[in-house]
């Protein structure tokens, strides 16, 4: 077992790999949206590519909130547990309100398939209701299975009324540029929360692993994890301007 003050390296190195197969996606996603290059991604390699990487990214997520919590509850007294509660909810309406912008900016330039529920509305709230799960430790595994499996069964099925959108109640005839409702998503986020709780245990490490100096790219990517909020943020916007200078794309499309 090991403590640490800091992070844990190995979870900023596959939030950063995370990260990497989510640019990789976006950008063949950018291509095809803007009939750049015929790039089948609703099947095949490239999709799995997005879905591995937002599967990825929403375990590690439950994980670092596992961890985090599990520091701050450190020395404290149980009179102090509501303030913790707090911070997370300041953090999920931070995330959320991210979302929001999104949603406005997607509403503006896209209105036919603006971004009502995505990633970041996702992890808005999951950061808020995640909160009485933390406590949880194997019961994660089973709940996580549970939101997913529920999840999997909504997702080919519409419904007539939009008001569960974020739940993952689809109406007909909905499309959009990026959709990650509660179910099945917040079961994998469940299930990051499980492993953070065992493998991260107090937020101690509960295993032995090499240190980050014996793997050479662990840097780079290390730092794409850390700053994986801000990277999300702005490189659909990197993205687009690139291929406007480079000629590719006419900005009389956006």
């Amino acid at each position: 077992m090991e403590r640490l003050s800091g992070r844990f390296w190995e979870i900023d190195c596959l939030r950063g790999l995370a990260v990497i197969l989510m640019l990789a996606y976006h950008f063949l996603y950018d291509l095809d949206f803007f009939r750049l290059a015929d790039i089948e991604l609703r099947s095949g390699i490239f999709y799995f590519m997005g879905r591995s990487a937002a599967f990825l990214f929403i375990l590690i997520s439950g994980t670092a909130l596992s961890i985090s919590h599990s520091r701050a509850l450190e020395g404290r007294s149980s009179e102090k547990s509501q303030e913790n509660f707090y911070k997370y909810l300041r953090r999920g309406v931070r995330l959320f309100s991210m979302g929001l912008i999104i949603t406005g900016i997607t509403w503006l330039f896209f209105p036919g398939q603006y971004i009502l529920f995505g990633i970041l509305h996702f992890f808005g709230l999951s950061a808020v209701i995640a909160y009485p799960f933390l406590k949880y430790g194997k019961e994660n595994l089973f709940f996580g299975l549970f939101f997913g499996i529920i999840g999997l069964y909504l997702r080919e099925r519409t419904f007539d009324f939009s008001f569960l959108l974020w739940l993952g109640l689809r109406p007909e005839g909905f499309a959009t540029l990026d959709y990650f409702p509660l179910l099945p998503w917040f079961g994998v986020f469940l299930t990051g929360i499980f492993f953070g709780n065992s493998l991260y245990k107090g937020g101690i490490r509960q295993f032995k692993i090499p240190v980050s100096d014996e793997f050479r790219l662990q840097k780079p990517v290390s730092w794409i994890g850390k700053h994986s909020l801000s990277i999300y943020f702005i490189h659909q916007p990197l993205f687009l301007g690139l291929l406007i200078l480079a000629g590719f794309l006419d900005p009389g499309v956006l």
